[in-house]
């Protein structure tokens, strides 16, 4: 029985009072909760780093053989989808390959500039190998779909993959799913005529760019 002096008051029991009457009973405590992680917040576009925009997004695909995941890694000014990377789970290794062989497109054109990187909060781009990814580029910033500049341009081309794509072909297995983006990504680029780039191709658009930039 607990002394007098330990004795809470009425509807003021606490953990520690808890903790000794567990004790009392032989009884293992509780083990305290892991503090949760912060989520990174997003900061108005009027804020973001200088530098050419990426966007980076990974969408959820279910298939016969199972779950599977798709990395889109986009260049804002041309609305380029310059790599789609297919694995079965997130990762942090998975989006820094995916950042990396999108960003070799750019630099074998000869858009070799510092680069500013567009995610959401997921975990795999908020930890430390990705945020070194960016930093060895340029920058990172979370950016919301709703912001003017932010995800929702990136989240346009998810929806085109899965409503004019994925749900209309008969994937049964990642492989599959893998070897189909490559023909979506060259449709994407080179034969869809985009409303924001005055309904020009994106690749086009981005050979322009790096003709620019390599004339001056």
């Amino acid at each position: 029985m607990l002394a007098a002096q330990e004795q809470p008051a009425p509807g003021q029991i606490g953990l520690h009072t808890i903790r000794l009457a567990v004790g009392d009973l032989g009884l293992q405590p509780p083990l305290p909760r892991k503090a949760r992680k912060k989520a990174v917040p997003a900061i108005s576009e009027t804020l973001w780093p200088a530098g050419r925009r990426i966007q980076v997004d990974a969408t959820r695909f279910s298939l016969g053989d199972g779950v599977c995941w798709a990395y889109l890694v986009l260049d804002v000014e041309t609305r380029t989808l310059l790599h789609i990377h297919v694995v079965r789970s997130l990762s942090a290794s998975s989006a820094v390959t995916a950042l990396h062989t999108g960003l070799k497109v750019l630099r074998d054109l000869g858009i070799c500039g510092q680069v500013l990187v567009m995610t959401d909060g997921g975990s795999d781009f908020t930890s430390a190998a990705f945020q070194a990814a960016c930093q060895e580029v340029g920058s990172w910033v979370r950016a919301k779909v709703s912001q003017k500049g932010g995800m929702g341009i990136l989240e346009r081309a998810n929806r085109t993959l899965k409503y004019e794509f994925v749900f209309r072909e008969d994937f049964a297995t990642m492989q599959e799913l893998r070897d189909g983006t490559v023909r979506f990504r060259d449709w994407y680029n080179q034969v869809r005529l985009h409303s924001a780039l005055g309904y020009a191709c994106p690749w086009a658009k981005l050979l322009e760019a790096a003709k620019s930039r390599n004339a001056a």
